[in-house]
């Protein structure tokens, strides 16, 4: 697990740790719901990073905060992170192919995210693993995935109609100043590998 890995994971556990502000009305025992559908979600990331989803490819277990056992993430992520994690936080597992989403709604609050977006970040994960066999311990994997989780976030989740509920086409949502950061490379040997452009270090999912 790379210097940048780790220190996102570190950074969504500190996030999650972190009392929410003075005067935040969102209960922490409400937990936040998916608004959009996992499967729309996950198209729109296949298509952003030129992937074709594959029936033989398994789907992705997703579990949240308040109903899984911490002991069944801290056993998912120990071997991909190298230490148990003090409490579930977003993640994607590898060996296990599961997905862990925190819906804590005041987590959301104060970091200006959203369980959607979060989730994904995480499906870019999912992808880079299955389609590119990335173990994700490269700084490019971490950018991709946050430069995918903003784009979905500012194109899908801030505006206010309900896009997910909208028959487009292939490639109508994408904006000609939305492109991404990051781009498959070919290898002489045919292998494809991500590549992103340098900038600041982005905060984990």
């Amino acid at each position: 697990m790379n210097r940048l890995c780790r220190w996102s994971a570190a950074l969504a556990i500190a996030a999650c740790l972190t009392p929410a502000f003075a005067g935040d009305d969102v209960s922490p025992l409400e937990p936040v719901k998916l608004r959009f559908d996992t499967r729309f979600v996950l198209e729109l990331v296949a298509e952003r990073m030129q992937v074709k989803l594959r029936p033989d490819v398994p789907l992705p277990a997703i579990f949240v905060e308040s109903t899984v056992p911490l002991r069944q993430y801290q056993d998912a992520m120990e071997v991909q992170w190298r230490f148990r994690p003090p409490l579930v936080s977003n993640a994607y597992a590898i060996e296990r192919n599961e997905i862990y989403l925190s819906d804590d709604a005041s987590f959301y609050r104060r970091l200006k995210r959203t369980i959607d977006d979060s989730l994904a970040h995480e499906l870019v994960h999912y992808v880079q693993a299955k389609y590119f066999n990335e173990d994700l311990s490269t700084d490019s994997c971490e950018m991709q995935a946050a430069e995918i989780q903003r784009w979905f976030r500012e194109a899908y989740v801030l505006p206010k109609r309900d896009i997910a509920a909208e028959p487009t086409g292939a490639g109508e949502r994408l904006s000609s100043d939305a492109a991404p950061a990051c781009t498959v490379v070919r290898g002489v040997d045919g292998s494809r590998s991500v590549r992103c452009l340098t900038g600041p270090r982005p905060a984990q999912g």
